[in-house]
């Protein structure tokens, strides 16, 4: 008997709560249609003027933002237009500089090749001296000893000199470069 009883109130119990539960429903379901008729209830009516203002201005401002697109498009295409000049630009000067860099690289290498043509004359001109066969008078160039550092210019004494210790110099000032210094008589 205790279990029919447990039965009995289990059914009554939920019975109650279906139907608190579906009265709840019931309940909001009506507030919100009340809230959609009430909304309803609020649009306003106007005018056929007021309409026809209200669509032109609709019309405005749609042909203003289409010109403002078009204006935002056409700046986009010259800030590209500036970018791809700008990065023109920087590939002509770093080439500009790259031949910059070999021409000077060339010129490095034609002194070093003049250096090297005239250390090797100089040093033609030593060995042909150094024979102690050649008599200077005839180069009509700028002698030096190279033991005693001191130079000679044509015409002055010691300048016929016969030995395979002759520098020759293009010029007093080279011979001076050299750490040599002019004679005396």
């Amino acid at each position: 008997m205790q279990s029919s009883k447990r039965i009995k109130r289990i059914v009554i119990i939920g019975l109650l709560l279906l139907l608190s539960v579906t009265s709840l429903g019931i309940i909001t379901t009506t507030d919100f249609g009340s809230n959609i008729i009430q909304a309803a209830q609020k649009v306003k009516y106007i005018g056929k003027d007021k309409y026809q203002i209200a669509k032109k201005e609709h019309e405005a401002l749609l042909a203003k933002k289409k010109k403002l697109v078009k204006q935002k498009n056409s700046t986009q295409s010259q800030v590209s237009d500036i970018k791809d000049q700008e990065e023109k630009a920087r590939e002509e000067a770093a080439a500009q500089q790259a031949a910059a860099e070999k021409q000077q690289q060339e010129q490095q290498k034609a002194t070093e090749a003049a250096k090297k043509q005239a250390q090797t004359s100089t040093n033609s001109d030593t060995s042909t001296s150094s024979s102690g066969d050649m008599n200077t008078a005839s180069s009509g160039q700028i002698v030096g000893n190279r033991n005693s550092h001191i130079y000679h210019v044509p015409g002055q004494r010691g300048y016929n000199m016969n030995s395979s210790n002759a520098v020759y110099f293009q010029t007093e000032q080279d011979a001076i470069n050299a750490g040599y210094r002019k004679a005396k008589v």
